[in-house]
């Protein structure tokens, strides 16, 4: 499972954050690569353990500007977390 928030790096810029175990983020960036969606845009994915010790993930580039967070949401992180329910 999965978890997407919005969240601001420290120079300032937006960014998201996604949170879960490691096999499912590598999933979901696997799945985020190979949308069309991003084929042109900048995406930079930056990896590690959170305060809580989970793993985290953080989406950065000009997609974050380019995507809303909710419809970031709407469209991967809410259909991912279906697609791994099932």
């Amino acid at each position: 499972m999965i978890d997407g928030k919005e969240e601001t790096l420290i120079s300032g810029r937006k960014c998201y954050s996604v949170t879960g175990k490691d096999k499912a983020l590598r999933m979901f960036v696997d799945n985020l690569r190979t949308s069309n969606k991003f084929e042109d845009s900048d995406m930079r994915v930056i990896g590690g353990i959170d305060a809580n010790g989970r793993m985290k993930i953080i989406l950065a580039g000009h997609f974050v500007d380019e995507v809303s967070f909710q419809d970031f949401k709407k469209k991967f992180i809410n259909p991912y977390k279906l697609k791994q329910e099932n």
